[in-house]
């Protein structure tokens, strides 16, 4: 087509016009940065792997990249996730799940009954070395009925089994994740049929997730059932406590989990910051390698127990903001604690520990090794124990690790005494740790007891709740004596918000992003 001279000029005046009203307003891709919602969230420390089949750490990317069977609302009720609904035989040891008929993974394939099976049947096989695969140990079988319909065969009654399939632990992965993705999987490659895929991880840095554009099939007790409101989610790792404070307080980030209690004060007087508090699912506690010598005797386990003024500890580390530890499981498992735990508990008594010691063969006391990660809150944790061991006579040299550097340290089974703090709403976190078909890991303390797993599995294959909640604090009550850790402190669950992070919503287990949470962005 012949263009002549006028109609050139034409076009060069509106060419020119259009990149002048770019200039002005902002062409489309950069308006959309401006306009773009990213909430960061603080954490002290980092998964070591991004995959919750293989993981025996979860990091909080993993509740939003995977989508479970089954959901948890926010009275802590269990509710139709993947998993439209279920049905239970009469004998309780078939549970038949219908599922959803609407959904996508990230990579655009089908979700589909296949997908269930792989993942479970990928949990159970011990070649995998999944750290979960205990929790599934009831599930005999899972058995495709058709495209969008499966049984779970168990081998006895399991009335634990929605809570397992609750967790973050039981995202659905797509069947053949391994072959398709190879080892690129659960470090630069998840997919999930999530609110949000995984856009970058870097570890000991940063996770980035971006929202599931298709995303629609948000559980019906969410306010928010289609994509989330919040483009972006940058989980940045920050183990210094001084620095993610100031983060905080700046705006660097939105959210903080597991607020420090030294702060707490201080940050109730920001009128920018609100603070989020509930009794946790948490229990911190002194751990030791029940396997090696000294901590092969229970005289030495009890001593260290009475070393530790549990007291002095809170109010050192936690300022006064959470409550002494007695036993195995939190108060807040109201069904499941053991109520005489405080009546069982070995009080601060560092004669008696001496006493122990001396009768253990170590009147003149012990060197040992106390191994931390090197967040704020366990160093001081690392400190003070230093200090209480030593009036008893046992000098503990403190080793600092990295986040991953602790992990490897616990598999490879290094330690002697080492900290740790577990978060966890059901009694089978005993499983976890504590069951010898967990060891090495993450059976870190390295526990094999005959009498133990007699009275672990017992309790874990009750056929009903009540008999299993009062199992399992028989279960608590032989640790007890057996001194296997040494229970310290029981923190408050704080939560601390910017007043940018609009429609907050407490969740007792996970934070659910995509609920209509929002984000107000300046210059909008």
């Amino acid at each position: 087509m012949k263009v002549n001279k006028m109609e050139k000029v034409t076009l060069v005046i509106l060419a020119f016009a259009l990149l002048l009203s770019c200039v002005l307003t902002g062409c489309s891709k950069e308006d959309s940065k401006k306009t773009e919602k990213t909430l960061v969230i603080g954490y002290d420390r980092d998964a070591e792997i991004m995959d919750t089949i293989k993981t025996a750490w979860y990091s909080d990317a993993l509740i939003y990249i995977h989508d479970r069977l089954v959901t948890r609302d926010y009275e802590f009720g269990y509710k139709p996730g993947l998993a439209e609904r279920w049905d239970v035989s009469d004998d309780g040891l078939v549970w038949t799940f219908h599922l959803r008929k609407d959904v996508k993974f990230h990579d655009d394939k089908e979700f589909k009954a296949e997908d269930v099976k792989w993942t479970i049947d990928t949990i159970k096989d011990p070649n995998t070395g999944s750290p979960f695969s205990g929790d599934l140990e009831a599930i005999k079988e899972v058995n495709i009925v058709d495209e969008h319909t499966v049984d779970v065969v168990l081998n006895y009654p399991f009335p634990n089994l929605l809570y397992n399939l609750s967790g973050t632990a039981s995202g659905i992965h797509p069947a053949n994740a391994y072959e398709t993705y190879g080892d690129d999987y659960g470090k630069r490659v998840v997919i999930g049929t999530g609110p949000y895929k995984l856009e970058e991880w870097t570890p000991g840095d940063k996770t980035v997730l971006v929202k599931n554009e298709d995303y629609k099939w948000g559980p019906e007790w969410m306010s928010n059932r289609g994509p989330a409101l919040i483009d972006k989610i940058v989980l940045k790792i920050i183990p210094d406590e001084n620095s993610r404070m100031m983060e905080l307080e700046v705006g660097g980030i939105h959210i903080l989990r597991n607020v420090p209690e030294t702060y707490v004060e201080k940050l109730e007087k920001n009128d920018d910051i609100t603070i989020y508090s509930e009794p946790a699912t948490k229990l911190g506690y002194l751990a030791y390698a029940t396997d090696k010598e000294p901590f092969t005797d229970v005289r030495v386990r009890r001593a260290i127990n009475h070393a530790l003024n549990r007291e002095e500890i809170i109010q050192f580390v936690l300022r006064g903001i959470g409550e002494e530890a007695y036993g195995y499981l939190p108060p807040a498992l109201t069904d499941e604690y053991l109520e005489e735990s405080e009546e069982l508990a070995y009080k601060y008594d560092p004669e008696k520990a001496k006493q122990l010691l001396a009768e253990a063969g170590y009147p003149d006391g012990l060197e040992l090794t106390l191994s931390a990660d090197n967040s704020s809150k366990s160093s001081k944790l690392a400190e003070i124990i230093q200090v209480q061991l030593k009036e008893v006579n046992i000098d503990a040299k403190i080793q600092p690790y990295d986040s991953a550097g602790y992990a490897d340290m616990l598999r490879e089974g290094k330690q002697e005494l080492f900290i740790r703090e577990y978060s966890w709403s059901n009694a089978d976190i005993i499983d976890w740790f504590l069951l010898s078909s967990r060891f090495p890991y993450p059976n870190h303390s390295r526990w094999v007891d005959e009498k133990s797993d007699e009275l672990i599995t017992y309790a874990a294959q009750r056929p009903t709740w009540d008999e299993r909640a009062e199992a399992y604090k028989e279960v608590q009550r032989y640790l007890i004596d057996e001194a296997v850790w040494a229970p310290i402190y029981i923190p408050m669950n704080m939560i601390a918000a910017r007043k940018e992070v609009k429609n907050f919503k407490y969740h007792p287990w996970m934070l659910q992003y995509n609920d209509g949470f929002d984000l107000e962005v300046s210059g909008k």
